[in-house]
């Protein structure tokens, strides 16, 4: 599983990504990059989860998930 992720909005594509929690406290960090690999500066993103979500972000964090039909070996 990967580092916790928090939702916000990228103003500069308008849509809703994941970033990892991670860089958002890094002072010095001028860019944030979602897990998609969209990258935007600091001050264009916007602490809200509303809007449309980015749908590379849901498909790479659901595919973290565990799977709750795998059986156990």
């Amino acid at each position: 599983m990967s580092l916790p992720i928090i939702w916000w909005r990228s103003a500069y594509d308008d849509q809703v990504h994941a970033f990892p929690l991670g860089q958002i406290t890094e002072v010095d960090r001028r860019t944030l990059s979602a897990r998609c690999t969209h990258s935007a500066p600091k001050e264009l993103i916007v602490d809200t989860a509303e809007g449309m979500k980015c749908m590379r972000c849901i498909l790479l964090v659901g595919a973290e998930l565990p799977d709750p039909y795998q059986r156990a070996s």
